[in-house]
């Protein structure tokens, strides 16, 4: 059997059922965790946890979190996701999982601007690196 979305072989007995498609077991993960970016709880644990560890700007992300953040920084404050997903190569599951701790931070946060989904800085949230 064939992933319906990767294209990969599946080892007979081990594929995933997902909204009517056949899925290998990561694309399956990737399809039922995908993380929310307006999550109040969210914010407010990622703020805490920083805050208790002392973190501040981009200090306990990762590296991949860490250079968008600085792209987009260095772009005007604004990319459309697009270009980032281009950029660094992510698929639309990647990049909400690289954007999402990013927006709880308050670091970035997603606008739409001429139509457009673009990634924003965040200038002088509680979170930002400049507030």
């Amino acid at each position: 059997m064939i992933c319906s979305n990767c294209q990969e072989p599946i080892p007979k007995g081990e594929e995933m059922q997902h909204w009517g498609a056949v899925l290998c077991e990561d694309c399956y993960v990737d399809a039922i965790s995908i993380p929310k970016t307006c999550d109040v709880a969210a914010v407010y644990s990622a703020k805490s946890a920083r805050k208790h560890a002392g973190h501040t700007g981009t200090e306990g992300l990762t590296d991949l979190q860490k250079e968008v953040y600085e792209y987009v920084k260095a772009n005007d404050g604004k990319v459309p996701f697009g270009t980032l997903m281009k950029k660094f190569e992510l698929s639309d599951g990647e990049m909400r999982r690289v954007f999402a701790p990013l927006r709880h931070c308050e670091l970035l946060k997603g606008a739409m601007i001429d139509g457009v989904p673009y990634c924003v800085v965040m200038e002088g949230g509680p979170g930002s690196i400049d507030g």
